[in-house]
């Protein structure tokens, strides 16, 4: 990825923080933090209820930031993907006086104008979001979906916003949008009844599909012989565990990792012994395709061959004197993008095939000089 992204003639990235992809491009373009924007969860706690969340900001955004909604539109009106408030002014205005004044114009708007059907999100963003409470602007376009989720399951809908059997069809949508907008806690959007279930299977005869034609096939081929580690690279690593302190890489700053700071391999310690390294040393993991150093840490939970490194390190962070340090393993580096899933192409970043080294006491005392660095200069919390 970072190869592609060099060979570009022009790299644009929108980003929070100056990250490794920030850095490898020709324009940066500031957003705001997770923090201080409208962002969505979507999630079930158990059938038969879903609910969904719209989360506002709890901070003002940073001066020179934008939410990326905001971007998005300006980028659009600069390429002439989207007319300028001139055209949206009255659009928002109708938003302003009643939803059904709105529906009726946003729709005109659209037949009129099909080629802003591909930035329809960006529309409802501008027009009706510019309307809504407490900065929510960037939940705009979730109206279509409400209204396609109250016709698709109105009784569903219904049923989790309690809505009395005055409320025409017609209305569930924009209640169902209203109510999402303004809980801040998250709202029931759909809650079903067991007799309902077979109705949400997509296909006509409501039968499920398990038959997978080119997974059958695939697994036809699978050579059990094959499956060991090839005897160069004898142990097989899970790159991308998920531990108690590591998180994705929104969260930048090394003084979260409250645990496990370098992001340590586990490894069982007989085969720590076998390598003639103890527990806490730094040594070399390879893969057919890159190299690491990283920290070892004994778990005797783990098998004999097996290995694991968690996801959510590798990044950059700035020491006091403006050197950026790499935090922790890029365990990317060792994942070989060829070898992959034949039908969804994914890597095989849980089975990494690796074999382990001993690195020479320099190679170490740099390693353990950096960590050192790192977590002296980030801030406690």
């Amino acid at each position: 990825m970072e190869q592609a992204l060099r060979a570009l003639d022009l790299c644009v990235v929108v980003d929070v923080a100056m990250t490794e992809t920030a850095r490898l491009a020709h324009y940066v373009l500031p957003a705001s933090s997770q923090f201080e924007k409208t962002e969505f969860t979507l999630f079930n706690f158990e059938f038969p209820t879903n609910y969904f969340h719209v989360r506002a900001g709890v901070l003002p955004p940073l001066a020179g930031t934008l939410p990326e909604p905001e971007i998005y539109t300006r980028l659009a009106v600069a390429l002439g993907l989207l007319p300028g408030d001139n055209v949206l002014g009255p659009l928002r205005e109708a938003a302003r006086r009643s939803r059904t004044e709105f529906a009726a114009a946003f729709r005109a708007f659209m037949g009129e104008n099909p080629s802003a059907v591909a930035v329809g999100a960006l529309v409802l963003y501008h027009t009706l979001g510019q309307t809504l409470p407490d900065g929510t602007a960037a939940a705009g376009p979730l109206w279509n979906a409400a209204l396609a989720c109250a016709k698709r399951s109105p009784q569903a809908v219904r049923r989790a916003i309690g809505a009395s059997d005055e409320v025409a069809d017609h209305q569930l949508g924009d209640l169902l949008f209203d109510t999402i907008v303004a809980a801040r806690q998250g709202a029931a959007v759909t809650r079903h009844d067991y007799d309902e279930v077979w109705t949400l299977i997509g296909y006509s005869d409501r039968k499920i599909r398990l038959v997978v034609p080119q997974m059958l096939e695939w697994l036809a081929r699978l050579d059990p012989q094959a499956a060991d580690a090839p005897k160069e690279f004898p142990f097989m690593l899970a790159a991308g565990g998920r531990r108690m302190f590591n998180a994705n890489q929104i969260f930048r700053d090394p003084a979260w990792r409250r645990d496990d700071p370098d992001g340590a391999m586990l490894i069982n310690s007989n085969d720590l012994d076998a390598l003639g390294a103890k527990d806490g040393d730094w040594i070399a993991v390879e893969s057919s395709v890159g190299r690491l150093v990283v920290r070892c840490k004994v778990d005797d939970a783990m098998r004999n061959g097996q290995l694991a490194l968690p996801h959510g390190y590798g990044q950059a962070y700035p020491a006091p004197d403006g050197e950026r340090l790499v935090n922790g393993p890029r365990i990317n580096l060792l994942t070989e993008s060829g070898n992959r899933d034949p039908i969804a192409g994914t890597p095989y970043h849980k089975n990494v095939a690796v074999r382990l080294a001993l690195v020479p006491a320099h190679e170490a005392a740099a390693h353990q000089s950096q960590s050192e660095r790192i977590h002296m200069s980030a801030p406690a919390n």
